[in-house]
């Protein structure tokens, strides 16, 4: 059933990827976000009452984490450093609502998630990019 999952993500993605030219950014942005959110909502396996409590707190997490990744991206090393530090923050509060081991799914759930896009994205340029062949007629 995971890997359904999973293979059912990758085409929402590889979807997603194809669409580019026909989206706006800020829809295609959108469209990510919420196949994200299905993502780690499936892996975590939150309850309703979980699930009320947790994304509040990750969408605070993810626009904080946005705005480190977008404000100096030169300086590689304090970039990881603030968002080493941003997670270990917010590490408190997603383990009040979903205990420590699920916190690292969690984290485990995002990395996965951003293997997935890359992953996708490259395969759409992938075809994209390959040259037309012509159809060639067959006899039958």
């Amino acid at each position: 059933m995971k890997k359904l999952y999973i293979i059912l993500a990758f085409i929402g993605i590889a979807g997603l990827a194809n669409a580019q030219d026909e989206q706006p950014s800020e829809k295609k942005q959108e469209n990510i976000e919420a196949l994200k959110v299905a993502f780690i909502s499936k892996e975590l396996d939150l309850t309703p009452d979980e699930a009320q409590k947790f994304w509040p707190q990750y969408n605070q997490y993810s626009k904080e984490l946005k705005a480190i990744k977008l404000s100096n991206p030169d300086d590689v090393l304090d970039r990881d450093e603030k968002v080493l530090n941003l997670r270990k923050s917010y590490k408190e509060q997603f383990t009040k609502i979903l205990g420590p081991q699920r916190v690292n799914n969690m984290y485990n759930a995002e990395s996965r998630f951003h293997q997935l896009l890359f992953k996708a994205m490259r395969k759409q340029n992938q075809l994209q990019n390959r040259p037309v062949r012509p159809l060639q007629r067959r006899n039958f």
